[in-house]
């Protein structure tokens, strides 16, 4: 007896797999931009693995009373760095309060590191308007400032990742002119730098008052 022929099987759809191509493509730039701005989690466990001495470097730059200043100036003494810019509406301002805070609640007896605050705006962030806006916080933070140059230079020793994101209407209606308004997304953590300007740690940013102030304890030095 002759075999049936079986029927011809219909041709699969290309259409699950062009959805997961788009779906793909959609997907890419999210997490792009979702790895370049981490957290403070993400970015520990991206330098848990580096050697110490590839975060952070020497620095030029200039403080809120347009004095040149460098690492030397802070010799022998820890300082604790933090990278934002004063027109930042959330980020910079809670962390920058979280440290005033944290500062009171240190252990008697050790001495605090310099907390430092160094702007990746320098086109709006100038020396007099870098000092008031850390004054807010605390008459200890230093704010620190200076040209592109010096500012690309600091947060890629520091391999602080940002992204400016322009609002190319905001200012029309007032007839201003230039790049309109933006702001600039950005790694945020703390480092703890020794008196050699040796990386020590690298602390979350957003954390309590109290954390921040548990975390620093165990490297501070007896006055």
């Amino acid at each position: 007896m002759a075999r049936k022929r079986s029927a011809p099987r219909p041709a699969r759809s290309k259409q699950p797999g062009s959805r997961r191509a788009a779906l793909r493509l959609w997907a890419m730039p999210t997490l792009i931009i979702a790895g370049l701005f981490a957290g403070a989690i993400g970015w520990q466990a991206l330098t848990a693995h580096r050697h110490t001495t590839q975060v952070g470097g020497p620095y030029s730059l200039i403080d809120s009373a347009n004095h040149p200043t460098t690492q030397a100036r802070f010799a022998g003494r820890q300082t604790l760095i933090y990278f934002g810019y004063t027109h930042c509406l959330d980020v910079c301002p809670l962390t920058l309060a979280t440290v005033a805070q944290a500062y009171t609640l240190l252990p008697p007896g050790t001495q605090r590191p310099v907390p430092l605050f160094i702007t990746l705006d320098p086109e709006r962030d100038r020396p007099e308007d870098i000092g008031v806006y850390t004054r807010r916080f605390s008459p200890e933070i230093i704010g620190l400032t200076g040209t592109a140059a010096q500012i690309d230079a600091v947060a890629k020793a520091f391999h602080v990742t940002s992204h400016v994101t322009v609002d190319p209407m905001a200012g029309h209606d007032r007839g201003d002119e230039g790049m309109g308004d933006y702001r600039i997304d950005h790694s945020s953590v703390l480092y703890l730098m020794d008196g050699q300007n040796h990386l020590q740690a690298i602390l979350p940013a957003d954390s309590s008052p109290a954390t921040v102030a548990h975390n620093l304890a165990p490297y501070l030095a007896k006055r």
